[in-house]
């Protein structure tokens, strides 16, 4: 998976400073155009729901940023433990291109007690309410959480299970994770 986030990462760098007609050589990826290592990029599907402040979002209104995506759920204790690794990541790339969306699973009957919870636990970046009675979780094949998701720029999934925020060795941030939300800001 690592070695996936890598060469998506070398593409998508190299790609958007390639002329149309320049040959590119990338790792296992030689002399393809541009047109032909987009065909190897994965896309994230599609959604919108409604934010903590009722606003609809769809993931096209997110696009232009480097997405890193929570998905959670308010009765999940190792989701609660990754809040303040969050925050604190949160800050430090407060004024960069990486935006922070964290998107609740719990069941519908539940909006309450989530909106209850990020206006107590103080949550930012965008929050998004998806419930259960979506397609969400099956489009993304979320079988358990809390689950992470690197989206580049343009929609591309870079990461389906990105690192969490934080260490589990050191109970701070996770290094791994800074440094390719580093060279995805770059």
């Amino acid at each position: 998976m690592r070695l996936r986030i890598l060469c998506l990462l070398t593409v998508s760098l190299f790609f958007v400073q390639c002329e149309k007609t320049e040959k590119i050589e990338i790792g296992a990826i030689t002399e393809k155009t541009p047109e032909e290592i987009a065909s190897y990029v994965e896309y994230a599907p599609s959604f919108q729901f409604n934010s903590i402040e009722g606003e609809a979002i769809s993931l096209e209104d997110l696009k232009g940023k480097i997405l890193y995506v929570d998905i959670w759920a308010t009765w999940c204790r190792p989701c609660l433990q990754q809040l303040p690794a969050m925050k604190e990541l949160e800050q430090k790339y407060r004024d960069t291109n990486v935006q922070f969306v964290s998107i609740s699973v719990d069941q519908d009957r539940d909006k309450a007690k989530w909106e209850k919870m990020v206006k107590e636990k103080e949550m930012e970046g965008v929050q998004l309410f998806a419930g259960k009675s979506t397609s969400f979780s099956a489009d993304y094949k979320v079988n358990s959480i809390p689950r992470f998701l690197i989206i580049g720029k343009n929609g591309e999934l870079i990461d389906d299970n990105a690192p969490r925020p934080m260490s589990h060795l050191t109970g701070g941030i996770n290094e791994e994770l800074v440094q390719i939300l580093d060279k995805l800001n770059s």
